[in-house]
C-alpha cells in the first residue's frame, strides 16, 4: 500500500529527495540506489506540490454584491461605499486601506499619481491586472478623509493615480481577506 507523505529532506549521494506523492522512503532510496535520476523519481513517484499561498485579495460574488446593495458591471462589483465595507464583511474580509491599494501601485512597478507613465508601462499594467484589478474603474479603500468625513480615499490603477470620491457615489470593491 503507498501512503502520500511529505518526507524531510534526504540526502543521498548529493541528491535531495523531498516531498513525494506516492512513494515510500524505502521506495526512493530503491530508486536512487537503482540509478534514477531526480526527474526520473518525481515521474514515477510524482513530486508533490506545495500548496499555494491564498490571495489576500476576494473578488466579491454576484450574489454577495447583489444582496449587499452593489451592482455587478462585468466582472467587477460596484457599489457605494458605505455598501462597499458590508460587501467585504459579507465575503469574509475587509474593504482594502488606502496605503494597501497604494502598495499595489508600487508593488508593480508603477509610481502614485504618474498618469503618463503608468499607463505606458506595459509591465505595470500586466501587473496589476494579475492581481485581479480592472482598468475601467477606481476602487474604493477603507481610509475616510480626515478634512471631510463624506469623502473616502481610493485607486484608479490604469493611471496608478489616487482619488478622494463622495462616499455616495459607486466605485469598484475589491477586499482584502480577514487576518491579512
Amino acid at each position: 500500500m503507498k501512503l502520500k507523505f511529505v518526507l524531510i529532506p534526504l540526502v543521498v549521494l548529493g541528491l535531495v529527495v523531498v516531498s513525494y506523492a506516492d512513494c515510500s522512503k524505502n521506495e526512493i532510496m530503491k530508486l536512487i540506489d537503482k540509478g534514477y535520476t531526480k526527474s526520473e523519481i518525481n515521474g514515477i513517484c510524482g513530486k508533490s506540490e506545495p500548496k499555494k499561498k491564498k490571495s489576500k485579495w476576494i473578488s466579491p460574488t454576484q450574489k454577495v454584491c447583489k444582496a449587499n446593495g452593489g451592482k455587478m458591471n462585468g466582472y467587477n462589483c460596484r457599489a457605494n461605499w458605505s455598501n462597499a465595507k458590508d460587501i467585504c464583511r459579507a465575503s469574509g474580509g475587509r474593504l482594502a486601506t488606502f496605503d494597501e491599494l497604494k502598495k499595489v501601485v508600487t508593488d508593480c512597478g508603477g509610481t502614485i499619481d504618474d498618469y503618463d507613465n503608468n499607463r505606458a508601462d506595459a509591465v505595470y499594467q500586466d501587473c496589476y491586472k494579475e492581481k485581479g484589478f480592472s482598468t475601467s474603474y477606481n476602487y474604493w479603500s477603507s481610509t475616510t478623509i480626515a478634512s471631510n468625513t463624506n469623502y473616502a480615499w481610493g485607486v484608479y490603477f490604469y493611471g496608478g493615480y489616487t482619488f478622494n470620491g463622495n462616499k455616495s457615489s459607486n466605485g469598484d470593491v475589491r477586499c482584502v481577506r480577514s487576518g491579512q
